[in-house]
């Protein structure tokens, strides 16, 4: 083979990079020019006095953090942290109780399920959970919630919606992970006079707990990004979240003015974001390193 020959097999590109082209360039031109845009304003300060003029500078991520703002993004905090704790303890639960079942049926229909309801949400949600626990829905008479106090609008009721989906993504996300204990384990720790509950504490736990970490911190993620299902359920009025108060800002009114403070704000969400797959992404990957271990 002569040398020209070699050189141009060698600058070849591999078939598989040449597939990727299209994806790369829609990836690039519906994700990384919105991203840079969206950055790109939130650091344009308008110039007080002169009119479309701005300059660069940080003040829209101090307005982001304070006043009302602030108070959006602490109340999504908590309401996403308290759902992602009650999400991840109730989808251990049932995945476990799965597991338990040994059932293979049971497994098809719970994952098929799990599936399912974990990409529901929306309008469609919140109406139904408004059908049947709001003001005049049909459990809430029933029940005596209303006497109890009870409020569908309000960060108790967005919780409770929240875990329609909550739920299922842990059981979706924890079962495949329950499902690789190896029975190996179990039963050598029963030789050993290990009970059940020594062999979680010692051994089972240890090996689940990056998974069942992983899981409550993609769940908070999903919780913190949770947009229509909110703005349905109570607007922004009674419980301001973050992703409704960008909302807010965007569709002018009484915050004409303030594109620019609600991109910083998207900015603060898209570094959130970020951090919860730093989190999650080792710990998925450690999990699996333990449970395909011989």
């Amino acid at each position: 083979m002569s040398r020209g020959a070699i050189a141009g097999a060698t600058v070849r590109p591999p078939r598989a990079l040449t597939g990727l082209i299209p994806f790369l360039g829609f990836a690039c031109l519906f994700l990384l020019v919105p991203l840079l845009g969206l950055v790109f304003s939130a650091f344009q300060v308008p110039i007080p006095g002169q009119p479309g003029e701005t300059s660069w500078g940080v003040a829209n991520f101090a307005l982001s953090v304070s006043g009302a703002q602030g108070e959006s993004i602490l109340n999504s905090l908590q309401v996403s942290l308290t759902a992602a704790v009650i999400g991840t303890v109730l989808g251990a639960l049932i995945a476990q109780a799965v597991v338990t079942l040994a059932s293979d049926r049971v497994n098809s229909v719970t994952t098929v399920l799990a599936t399912v309801l974990a990409n529901s949400g929306g309008i469609s949600l919140a109406f139904s959970f408004i059908v049947i626990l709001g003001s005049v829905g049909i459990l809430t008479g029933v029940l005596g919630l209303d006497a109890l106090g009870f409020s569908l609008y309000s960060s108790s009721g967005l919780i409770l919606m929240y875990q329609y989906f909550l739920i299922p993504t842990m059981v979706m996300l924890f079962l495949p992970t329950l499902q690789g204990v190896k029975r190996e384990w179990r039963e050598a720790a029963a030789s050993l006079g290990a009970p059940g509950i020594q062999f979680w504490g010692r051994v089972g736990l240890p090996v689940v707990m990056p998974s069942l970490i992983s899981g409550f911190v993609l769940l908070f993620g999903a919780s913190f990004a949770t947009h229509v299902s909110a703005a349905a359920l109570i607007g922004g009025a009674n419980f301001p979240l973050v992703t409704l108060k960008i909302a807010g800002l965007l569709t002018g009114g009484n915050s004409s003015g303030q594109e620019n403070v609600a991109m910083a704000l998207s900015v603060n969400m898209i570094v959130i974001a970020l951090l919860t797959l730093a989190i999650s992404l080792p710990l998925q990957k450690r999990s699996r390193q333990w449970l395909s271990s011989k």
